[in-house]
């Protein structure tokens, strides 16, 4: 893998690592020992790709819903909603039980890690690009196999809190607040990044679950109390917030900034 368009088969027996390993057993441990975990869509996409995938046409045309229509939805089993706002912006008001997937972030490969491919999924976007976002965020959806999803909310929360249904909020703490919140006793600090990132650094108290395995691997977490969640910048972080928030944990803040916020607010290391 390398960011060149093209290559030729001189080249890469020259600069390609992979073909300069010396031995069998040296190559296949390169392709089987500390590979980063694989998100879900990859085995997804390859059955997609065995079968042969859905034709554009057959699929779901997006459409636009009152707040009224939206919230009709989102009350079958069957139907999820996706936030895919900043995570400020989702911190500051979202539906409650939505997940955050940050559209200026990794979408594609967040969306296709943790939304359930079994479900119709209902958007919540950006004013006054709503629309735009809407279909973008739909292309890159189906890119990972997940094309099943049918609106988005027109007016985004403004109209939604206008029309007098609920929100709820995720706390954005700056690094000068998250560090003063763990010197008090009972705060959990969960950096949700992989297990490199952290073993590059870490804050030492920090709980180390990957943003994704909080789906299987919150009860190894009290959701009594109060839970700050980290990564590098704030984005996986806040999809982490949603899926803490889903499972019941009520006192949850993100950590505005990440890891790199927190270094350059001079904090850590200490």
């Amino acid at each position: 893998m390398g960011a060149m368009r093209f290559s030729t088969i001189g080249y890469e027996n020259r600069y390609n690592p992979a073909l300069n390993i010396a031995g069998t057993d040296a190559f296949i441990q390169s392709l089987t020992v500390g590979m980063p975990p694989a998100p879900d869509h990859f085995a997804r996409c390859s059955d997609i790709n065995r079968q042969g995938p859905a034709l554009v046409r057959t699929l779901p045309v997006l459409k636009v819903l009152t707040p009224a229509q939206f919230h009709a939805e989102m009350q079958r089993d069957d139907t999820i909603v996706v936030d895919i706002r900043s995570y400020t912006a989702f911190g500051g008001q979202h539906i409650p039980g939505s997940y955050h997937i940050d559209i200026s972030g990794n979408f594609p490969t967040n969306a296709g890690w943790v939304l359930p491919p079994e479900k119709d999924i209902l958007l919540v976007t950006e004013i006054p690009v709503e629309a735009r976002e809407a279909r973008e965020a739909v292309t890159y959806l189906r890119r990972v196999g997940l094309d099943r999803a049918i609106g988005y909310l027109e007016g985004g929360t403004h109209a939604w809190v206008s029309a007098g249904y609920e929100t709820d909020t995720v706390p954005q703490l700056s690094p000068e607040k998250v560090h003063a919140k763990l010197q008090e006793e009972g705060t959990v600090l969960v950096d949700v990044r992989a297990a490199d990132e952290y073993n590059i650094q870490h804050i030492p108290e920090a709980v180390n679950i990957l943003t994704m395995d909080l789906r299987t691997r919150a009860a190894e977490l009290d959701p009594a109390r109060p839970t700050i969640v980290m990564c590098g910048s704030g984005i996986r972080s806040s999809l982490a917030s949603s899926l803490l928030k889903q499972q019941g944990f009520t006192d949850v803040s993100n950590a505005a900034g990440g890891m790199r916020g927190y270094i350059a607010a001079g904090f850590f290391p200490a």
